[in-house]
């Protein structure tokens, strides 16, 4: 008898879904390749309930209500709904941040989601989000 493995997980960042999504973004091919080897892995993909706001909203300003709405409709991957204790962890990290290296509020967030769930891998072409995991 072998041991039970657990699948990998995967935090997906906003900037990921954008770049999947608009095949015009520079980093469009980038992402769908990263994307499928992720699942080629085996990863198990989720995001926020935040990151889900972030992405509709970029994506209804850039590409549009249709594409941003029918996107909506789709999402296929898991949403950890944050609390009041993810809430306030993030609020601190934003105001603890050096005023010449901010961190936004929703990056915020998902770091410290991701630390909470104990996740270290992420999906994302933002340069400033993966300065952050470090």
């Amino acid at each position: 008898m072998t041991a039970a493995t657990t699948s990998p997980i995967a935090f997906v960042d906003s900037s990921a879904i954008i770049a999947l999504v608009d095949r015009g973004d520079a980093t469009h091919v980038a992402a769908v390749d990263a994307y499928h080897s992720l699942v080629d892995h085996g990863y198990r993909l989720f995001t926020t309930n935040h990151v889900v706001s972030e992405t509709f909203d970029l994506l209804f300003t850039t590409l549009g209500e249709a594409l941003a709405r029918q996107w909506l409709e789709n999402v296929g991957l898991a949403v950890y709904v944050t609390d009041s204790v993810d809430e306030d962890k993030a609020r601190a990290r934003v105001l603890a941040s050096e005023t010449h290296r901010p961190i936004r509020y929703s990056d915020a967030v998902s770091l410290t989601v991701m630390e909470r769930l104990g996740v270290a891998d992420a999906f994302a072409v933002d340069p400033d989000f993966l300065e952050n995991l470090s």
